[in-house]
């Protein structure tokens, strides 16, 4: 069947978005290095008793049976040894977080996350979150030969690497589109998001109300009905835009990143859940890593340092 202009054309402009394809920047690892600061900063400031606290009808915690059995806190059962994993895991994401060895650091961030994730008792969705991107960055972390993510790549990445990256990281803003997305239209569904009064009962909430020092100024702002409507209906419009911006170019995913702080900044003023808030923002910066890049190659005698501009023809046509 032959193949028509038009999708000769789809097919060449992807081939040219994949062969100038290259995540290995600093915008994916200072993505990857929020996401692994929030979850840092979750298993120092919190006790192994808070995270393994028993709920009731669920038991005691860790559940390791099934695929949770592969969790660190499944490697041992007494509170001393919960401590020493708690110190394992610490260890793994505070690596992770340097940015050091990307390659060689990616699968055992994956394995903490899924860690925290399927064992500790009361997940504020972060966890997972996180879970998901750095199961989803795995390939991408496996591709950077880099020694630390900080620092430009010295040598081209491989025609297949590009291939599996760009697919990787198609999945990684795919993933955080329906995210925002579902959030925002599943909140349609709730009365007091369409109404636009959800954030008049959030600010006043036992558990998640505005804190110290800023419990005054939005409680008294949110007795305006119109600035109340503004929070409400504006939560969702920024989400909607932020997993639409996701899916775009370049600029437009930095917009979104953009729009991504200010969402999750005011969610750490407002109802602290800073972990979660961070591993989001994390997760925008790494989708706003730019597609096309630079990339220095090895010095040749004592000249500059060769870029990607100066590839093969193959290359050239992207």
């Amino acid at each position: 069947m032959p193949i028509t202009p038009a999708v000769q054309s789809l097919a060449d402009r992807l081939a040219a978005r994949t062969a100038r394809h290259d995540m290995r920047s600093r915008w994916f690892g200072a993505g990857r290095t929020v996401i692994a600061v929030a979850q840092l900063g979750f298993l120092l400031l919190t006790p192994m008793k808070a995270l393994l606290v028993p709920v009731v009808g669920m038991g005691d915690y860790p559940h390791c049976n099934s695929v949770r059995a592969a969790s660190a806190l499944c490697l041992g059962s007494s509170g001393a040894a919960h401590e020493a994993q708690r110190w394992l895991l610490v260890v793994i994401v505070a690596v992770a977080a340097s940015g050091y060895r990307p390659r060689w650091t990616v699968i055992p961030h994956a394995w903490a996350t899924y860690s925290i994730a399927v064992s500790i008792a009361v997940p504020d969705g972060g966890e997972s979150v996180a879970m998901i991107m750095c199961f989803l960055m795995i390939p991408i972390g496996l591709a950077d030969d880099r020694i630390w993510h900080w620092q430009q790549p010295t040598r081209e990445l491989a025609p297949s690497w590009r291939t599996i990256t760009f697919v990787a990281f198609l999945a990684v803003r795919v993933q955080i589109a329906y995210l925002y997305l579902d959030s925002a239209v599943s909140k349609f569904g709730v009365a007091d998001w369409a109404n636009g009064t959800a954030e008049y009962y959030f600010l006043r909430d036992n558990m998640f109300g505005v804190a110290k020092p800023w419990d005054g100024l939005f409680l008294a702002l949110s007795k305006n009905a119109l600035v109340v409507v503004a929070l409400t209906w504006g939560a969702l419009v920024i989400e909607i835009a932020i997993g639409i911006c996701v899916l775009a170019s370049d600029r437009w995913r930095k917009a979104g990143l953009a729009m991504d702080i200010v969402l999750h900044g005011s969610i750490i003023l407002t109802m602290g859940l800073w972990s979660f808030a961070m591993v989001m923002i994390g997760s925008a910066v790494v989708c706003a890593t730019p597609e096309g890049r630079a990339t220095p190659l090895p010095r040749r005698g004592a000249g500059n340092c060769a870029t990607s501009h100066e590839r093969p023809a193959a290359f050239a046509q992207a």
